[in-house]
Order: C-alpha cells, then sequence, then structure tokens
C-alpha cells in the first residue's frame, strides 16, 4: 500500500516536472522570437551590443534569409500550444533544410543582380559554390529548389495534392469568367453596330419616303369554338334487347328488365343561331381598349388572339421582349375599371403558349344548357358509360368529364354559386348515358329538399336495404349505416375480383360474360352537402370516406362530395388528399379558394355556374360555365324512368342478425343489458368506467361492453378512441327487451 502511494507521487511529481519545463521552454522560446523579431525587422541602433553581434551573426551565415527565422520560430509556438507537443528536433530539421535551401537560391540571385542588397551568407556561397561545381548552376539551384520544399513540408505538413487541385480550379474558374466576359462584350459590340445600321438605314428611308403610310398591324385571331352539333335528338347507341332472364339470388327470383334511354325532346333545345360570346366588332373595340390600357401604364404588349365563350371571353395578350408577367399582372383592376368589367381573371401564363390571358365577363352573357352538350358529338362518341356534362369551356368548348378517370370529384361552393345545378347536370347525364343495369347512384341528402326529384328511380342503390325499400338517404346516422354497408360491398367485390384475377370491373365485366356471370356495376355515391354530415358524425363519415375512395376505384365505386362550406373542418387533409379532381364554383374569400384547388381564382368568378375544373391531370385549373338544367327538365326526365319500374339490384350483402335477438354464451341477462342500455340513454355516453361504477365490477362492465358493440348498439371508428352510439336503435331494442321481461329468463 505504501509503495503505491510512493509510486503515485512520484508520477504526479513528474509530470508536474514535465509541465514545468514545457511551460519554461516555451516562455524561453517567445522570449526569443520577440528578442530576434526586434533586432531583425526592428532598430539595430536599440538592440545593444549582444543584438547587434546575433544580428551580424545571422547575417554573415544565412544572409537576407535570416530575416524569416523568427517566422519560422512563431509557427512552431503555435503548433506547440495547440498540440501541446515541442518537436523541437522535428523545427531545428525543417528550418534548416528551408534556410539553407534560401540562402542557396539568394546566392544564386547575388551572382545575376550585384548591386542588390540581397546576400546568401557563408551556407548560401559555399554551398552554392560547391554545387555548381558539381552539377552546374540548374543543378544547384534544383537541389536548393528541392531542399526549401522538403523544409517548408516538414514545418508545415502542406498538403500539395490538395492546394495544387483547389489552385488550378481557382485558375480554370478565372479563364472561364474572363473567357465569358470577352464574349458578352463581342456581342455587345456587334448588337451595337447592327442597332446603328438599323438606325442608319430606318433614317435613309424616312428621307428617301417621308409621305409613307404607318404599317398596320394585323388584327388579333378570334378562335370561335366549332363543336360539332348534332341537331336531331339522338340518345347513344342502345344494345339489342335481350329476353327477360330469371335468377336466383338466395331464396328470391329476379327479372332482368330491359331498359330505354330516354330522348333529348325532355329537355329544352338551344337557341338557333345564336353567336357564342360578343360580335368581331365588340372584339375589336375591346382590343384596342385594352392595349391603350397597356400603354398607358407604358407596357408594351400586342392581343394575339380571342377565345370568346357564352360568359367571359379571353383575350391573349403577348408582352414585348424584356416585358416582366408580374408588370401585366398587377395591374389587372386598373384593367377591369378600364374595360368596365365586373371583375377579370388572369393567366399568367396560358399552358402551352407564350401569352397571358385575360378572361373579361361578356356584356351579354349566354346560358349553357344540358342538351347542347349532350347533343355534341363529344359527349355521344365517348366510350365511357360514366361520362358527364360539366359545360362549356372559356373558349366555348364543350366540356365533359369521365367519373372513372376522376375518379372521385370534390364540388364546393358558396350559397347560390350553381352547385346544386352543377350535381344535378352530372345525374342527368348519368340518366342519359347508361340504364339503371350499368350505373346505381346512392344519393345522400341531408337539407332534403335538393335531391328529391329522384325519389323512385330505377337508378337509386342503397346497399343496407333491400331494393325494394331503396330511397334517397336524408339522415345522417342512415348515411353512416349505407356507407358502412358499402365498405362492406367493396370488400366482397375485392374478393370477387380475387377469385376472377382481374384488377377492375371492366375486366371483370369481360370474364363475367364469358363465364356467364352477372356483370357488375357501377356505383356512384353523390353527398348534397357534406358539412351537416361531418358536423354530426365526424369520424365515422371520414373513415368510411377515406376507405371508398383509397380502394373503390378500380372496383367501380367513386364519390362526389359536395359542400358549401369549403373549411377545413369539413374538407379535412384526410377526404382532401383522396379527392384528386375538384370543381370550385364562386367561393367567399381567397382562403375558401386554395382549401378547395390549392391556389386563388374561386374567389374572383361570377357565380351562376361559372365554376374553375381541376382534373387530375390538369397542371392549372381551367374556367368552365356551367351548362343549366331546370326543375321542370329533371321532372320529365325522372318521370320517363320512374314508368319503366323502380330500384332493382341483387342483395350484396346479408342483413346482419337482429341486435335485439338473444345470443347464448355472453353470459349478460336482459335485466344487465336493458339496465346498460338504459344508463346509456340517460347519460347520453358510454365507456367501461361508467358500467364499472353502475354494475360494481370491471369484468362484468367489460362483458356487457364487448356484447353491446358485438350487437350493434355502439361502434369504435378506425383510428378513433371514441364509442359512437346509435340511440334509435337502442330505443328500439330498449322496447322490445322489455315485452321479454314477462318470459323466463334467458341469455340475451
Amino acid at each position: 500500500m505504501r509503495r503505491t502511494i510512493h509510486k503515485k507521487a512520484k508520477n504526479k511529481a513528474n509530470q508536474d516536472g514535465n509541465s514545468f519545463f514545457k511551460i519554461l521552454v516555451l516562455v524561453l522560446c517567445a522570449a526569443v522570437f520577440l528578442w530576434l523579431t526586434w533586432i531583425l525587422w526592428g532598430s539595430t541602433s536599440n538592440s545593444g551590443p549582444a543584438g547587434k553581434y546575433v544580428y551580424n551573426l545571422l547575417r554573415n551565415i544565412l544572409g537576407t534569409a535570416a530575416y524569416l527565422l523568427p517566422l519560422f520560430l512563431l509557427y512552431w509556438l503555435y503548433r506547440a500550444i495547440k498540440c501541446k507537443t515541442l518537436a523541437f528536433f522535428t523545427l531545428l530539421f525543417g528550418m534548416s533544410l528551408a534556410l539553407s535551401g534560401l540562402s542557396i537560391l539568394i546566392a544564386f540571385l547575388k551572382t545575376n543582380f550585384a548591386q542588390s542588397s540581397l546576400m546568401g551568407g557563408l551556407i548560401g556561397d559555399f554551398f552554392f559554390n560547391r554545387l555548381s561545381g558539381v552539377a552546374g548552376k540548374s543543378g544547384a539551384i534544383i537541389i536548393a529548389i528541392a531542399c526549401t520544399f522538403l523544409g517548408i513540408h516538414i514545418l508545415f505538413a502542406i498538403p500539395w495534392k490538395e492546394t495544387l487541385i483547389k489552385c488550378w480550379g481557382l485558375i480554370k474558374e478565372d479563364y472561364i469568367a474572363w473567357d465569358n466576359a470577352k464574349a458578352d462584350l463581342r456581342q455587345k459590340i456587334a448588337n451595337r453596330k447592327e442597332e446603328e445600321k438599323q438606325e442608319e438605314d430606318s433614317k435613309e428611308d424616312e428621307e428617301q419616303t417621308p409621305e409613307a403610310e404607318p404599317i398596320k398591324k394585323a388584327p388579333p385571331k378570334i378562335m370561335r369554338a366549332t363543336a360539332e352539333m348534332i341537331k336531331t335528338p339522338q340518345r347513344i347507341k342502345q344494345e339489342e334487347p335481350q329476353e327477360e332472364k330469371e335468377q336466383d339470388d338466395g331464396n328470391e327470383e329476379r327479372k332482368t328488365t330491359e331498359y330505354t334511354l330516354p330522348p333529348l325532346d325532355l329537355l329544352r333545345a338551344p337557341e338557333e343561331n345564336n353567336l357564342c360570346g360578343p360580335s368581331d366588332a365588340e372584339i375589336a373595340k375591346a382590343t384596342n381598349l385594352l392595349e391603350t390600357t397597356l400603354k398607358n401604364f407604358d407596357i408594351h404588349a400586342t392581343v394575339t388572339g380571342v377565345a370568346p365563350g357564352p360568359v367571359i371571353t379571353r383575350y391573349e395578350i403577348k408582352p414585348d421582349a424584356g416585358v416582366k408577367i408580374s408588370s401585366i399582372v398587377s395591374i389587372s383592376n386598373d384593367i377591369a375599371l378600364a374595360m368596365k368589367a365586373r371583375g377579370i381573371r388572369v393567366e399568367a401564363p396560358i399552358p402551352g403558349k407564350d401569352a397571358i390571358g385575360f378572361e373579361i365577363p361578356n356584356e351579354k352573357p349566354i346560358m349553357v344548357t344540358v342538351r347542347e352538350i349532350l347533343q355534341d358529338a363529344s359527349f355521344i362518341n365517348s366510350k365511357y358509360k360514366t361520362t358527364v356534362v360539366l359545360g362549356r369551356y372559356a373558349d366555348g368548348a364543350p366540356a365533359t368529364s369521365v367519373i372513372e378517370k376522376m375518379p372521385h370529384l370534390l364540388v364546393a361552393g358558396a350559397t347560390n354559386s350553381g352547385k346544386s345545378i352543377c350535381v344535378h347536370t352530372m345525374i342527368a347525364s348519368l340518366l342519359y348515358r347508361a340504364k339503371p343495369d350499368e350505373i346505381k347512384l346512392m344519393l345522400v341528402d341531408p337539407k332534403r329538399v335538393e335531391l328529391t326529384f329522384y325519389e323512385g328511380i330505377p337508378h337509386l342503390y342503397d346497399p343496407k336495404v333491400p331494393c325494394e325499400d331503396a330511397d334517397i338517404i336524408k339522415d345522417a346516422n342512415g348515411a353512416v349505416k349505407s356507407l358502412q354497408a358499402l365498405v362492406k360491398v367493396m370488400e366482397k367485390r375485392m374478393k370477387i375480383f380475387e377469385i376472377a384475377k382481374v384488377k377492375n370491373i371492366e375486366g371483370y365485366n369481360k370474364w363475367a360474360a364469358e363465364h356467364n356471370e352477372e356483370k357488375m356495376f357501377f356505383i356512384i355515391v353523390i353527398i348534397d352537402e357534406m358539412a351537416d354530415l361531418m358536423l354530426q358524425t365526424k369520424a365515422a363519415i371520414e373513415d368510411s370516406v377515406q376507405r371508398l375512395t383509397q380502394m373503390g376505384r378500380a372496383l367501380g365505386i367513386h364519390l362526389i362530395l359536395c359542400t358549401q362550406r369549403p373549411s377545413t373542418n369539413v374538407i379535412t387533409g384526410v377526404i382532401k388528399a383522396n379527392l384528386p379532381s375538384r370543381i370550385a364554383l364562386q367561393v367567399a374569400s381567397k382562403i375558401d379558394s386554395r382549401v378547395v384547388l390549392d391556389s386563388n381564382g374561386a374567389d374572383a368568378l361570377l357565380g351562376k355556374g361559372d365554376m374553375l375544373y381541376l382534373g387530375i391531370s390538369d397542371p392549372k385549373p381551367k374556367r368552365i360555365q356551367g351548362s343549366y338544367i331546370s326543375e321542370e327538365e329533371i321532372s320529365k326526365l325522372t318521370d320517363f324512368w320512374r314508368a319503366q319500374g323502380g330500384p332493382d339490384y341483387p342483395i350484396q350483402i346479408k342483413p346482419e342478425t337482429n341486435p335485439n335477438q338473444g345470443t347464448e354464451g355472453l353470459g349478460s341477462s336482459a335485466e344487465e343489458i336493458i339496465s346498460a342500455l338504459t344508463l346509456i340513454l340517460e347519460r347520453r355516453r358510454v365507456s367501461q368506467d361508467l358500467l364499472k361504477a353502475h354494475f360494481g365490477s370491471s369484468a362484468r362492465a367489460t362483458n356487457i361492453l364487448s356484447v353491446l358493440e358485438m350487437k350493434g348498439f355502439i361502434t369504435k371508428p378506425e383510428g378513433s378512441n371514441r364509442w359512437e352510439i346509435h340511440f334509435d336503435l337502442i330505443e328500439s331494442a330498449l322496447n322490445e327487451l322489455k315485452q321479454k321481461q314477462q318470459q323466463p329468463e334467458e341469455e340475451f
């Protein structure tokens, strides 16, 4: 023990001694550095006899290279302090090589510049003379340079490769910049000469033809829509009539009916000889006014094209070279004032063109009817059953789309903006396009007034009830149950597709035709007011919509969600991410426009069907004037379909067991279930703690909670920790269970 303590004390004493020695050496070297700096670089008159002696000694031995001695010593001090190692012999060796090599080089320079104050010293003169006699002057210089570089490398450890690469890169960049500047200068000189030549030529032309007329500018090109209109009422080509078939569906027999598509005579015919947009004279006047307004703001641009539409006319403006787009867009309000327009929307730039589009409202707007688009070749020749009518684009061309390609659509707009008419137009398009055995409509109308026209048509579909009970879904709880049942239909279709080894509904229908199986129909879900459903049953609705939009596309299930309140509470991130196609009608603010389209523009629309349509593959929204259909036309159309029968479709999901019926093995009596349901109905909530406090047992509370969930009285949506309570189901169950209390006790 004593030996260990003695050894530790000895080691500590040695360490203290070494530290003291290092500090002493560093202090002495620092003093020497300052003294040498003073005598070599300062005044020798105040250095004293010792200083003069050392100065003369160093000058005689090393010559002019002696002035670098303090710099090397300063670098050694820096390395010693930073790395905490003295390495004095490394300093001495490297410094000797570097100074000797420099002395030899200075001695060589002294032979060529005898009048200079350079001195090689004894070392430089001695080695230069000896090396010159052996290897010549060139050999002596090469050896001196090698010694110098070797000494510097030992002292400073310079990475020569990286240094040379970096220096070469800097030299290369400087050369490229110099070459580019030289080329720019040549180009500027050439341009200046060309301008001077053009000025001289123009002056000569003016002198020769002083009374020449000014060159007239070409008028803008008017691009009126030339849609191929079919004036005679026609219908889409129908399949050949088929005989009625009887098919077994469980224990029921269902007959397929041959349906007839409605004629176009049910709709109002468009006006004949109606010019789409303003006349050529009005366009010329507006063009001159627009160019004059731009010139007043010192913006040089010309109107190169005009695309007249039913409600707005788009003027294509091409700015001159050097004019910024932002300078034109920033004066849109001033242009609207000069044009006396209600509002101007700017499209900068127009996709695929070198021009900016100014969409200016027409003085006399024209109504776009559904029939004129239905009888257009673009709609009739479409090969898709889910083709729908939207209206006319800003340039007057017919606007149609395909729900299969959307594949889901969000329609948003303020009150009286034309949202409901837009939905009616799409439904009417489907009724003219497809038969009930090809497309089914699941209509959800929480407002109970918008979609009542379609009650009883054979296209109606509600997966939670048999076909004879299918109707418009008008309450939030019914909508939740129908969407959840539709999710089960979707899952069943997925299993059928897996068995048939197909990936979409078109492939399955081909497979069904080959194997004598029943074809599947498209299911279009239209929710008229999403905000009301989100207010009442947000978690369940959002969960079902998310699953249907993510998985239903290939299975023939498509959603059209409508709302007049486009806020983030209604159009959540989950819903919006799964609705790639959007229609934005007039909204109240730019914030609402960004919620729907992720960009501004919908707040500047005119209303009455004026909309922006953003398709799944469109880089920017396209402006469309929505087509109009009246209530009288809708009534005629629905009456035509109701005359051919009511809803008819096979049952795909078997109804669940009635939750009011008893189930053995659950361990809960009817009295306990009645007590639990009564408690939930009174408290309007449910939890395990609530049931535990009431029944006095955690196990009994857990068991009752499981029974209630199994029977469908309560549900917990995926991704949520809150129970959803179906109060209407609880009320009906309580009435039946209370009637059974008189009977012998049995398990529920």
